[in-house]
């Protein structure tokens, strides 16, 4: 039951580079490393053309480990016939607390999606960027909501096949369940169907920056040096949910 030899920060690397080369206005959003400070230094607030027509896009990136035998447990249940499946595990600390903060902004109107990996190895991911194939090939994408856990006191994973249209959620067994975007042009669509106008985003954005920050005074004292609403959203999103905040254009 072996990690992929490829670190969580390589894989989020290329997910959100060959996101933003496709799906960014001029192929690069954030424009790091000034992103924060200009935001933070113009009157105007953050550039209308980053927030017309567009959808902000909340991603947490996991990997999934790579089973490859038959003796894994999901196999031995009967609910998958072979391997390799990929399993994500769900971060435990605090009773799942960032879980629910990742549903609670989803249920806030919120695009939000665990974004974790259906690939076996680094030669895998290389392959796939060389080839702008991390996003329809690399990539499984599952939003919070659909993985509704059972309590909040034991270990929960989801596994998966590689562009399968269930995941099965484990706890002590597997439950089913049918995916919603199971694959890269199914989240493409939401995206697309999910645009807003730079006023609607700001105002979104600043819900959720206050929906966010409830959950940790630190760092929305953090947050709070700053005046515009996108780039507090983005700086509380990466302190308090482990999570990438960018914008999908078409």
């Amino acid at each position: 039951m072996p990690w992929p030899d490829f670190s969580e920060l390589s894989f989020g690397y290329g997910f959100l580079r060959e996101f933003e080369r496709l799906h960014a206005r001029k192929g690069r959003f954030p424009a790091a490393p000034d992103f924060i400070s200009q935001a933070a230094e113009a009157t105007k607030g953050y550039d209308v053309k980053v927030l017309s027509n567009s959808t902000p896009v909340f991603f947490q990136f996991k990997r999934s480990f790579v089973l490859t035998t038959g003796n894994a447990r999901e196999i031995q249940l009967g609910d998958f016939l072979n391997p390799p499946l990929y399993r994500m595990h769900l971060r435990e600390k605090e009773s799942y607390r960032q879980h629910i903060a990742l549903q609670d902004l989803e249920s806030n109107g919120e695009a939000v999606f665990y974004v974790t990996s259906q690939i076996e190895s680094a030669n895998d991911l290389s392959r796939c960027y060389l080839k702008s194939e991390v996003l329809t090939n690399a990539t499984a994408v599952v939003s919070p909501n659909e993985i509704m856990l059972p309590d909040t006191a034991t270990k929960h994973h989801i596994t998966f096949k590689a562009d399968g249209d269930e995941f099965f959620l484990y706890s002590d067994e597997g439950t089913p369940h049918r995916r919603k975007t199971p694959k890269w042009g199914n989240v493409a669509k939401v995206l697309v169907d999910r645009r807003r106008n730079a006023n609607a985003n700001r105002e979104a954005l600043s819900v959720a920056s206050e929906q966010i920050s409830a959950r940790s005074p630190l760092a929305r004292d953090l947050a709070n040096r700053f005046k515009d609403p996108v780039v507090k959203a983005s700086v509380l999103a990466f302190l308090v949910l482990d999570a990438q905040l960018t914008f999908f254009h078409v």
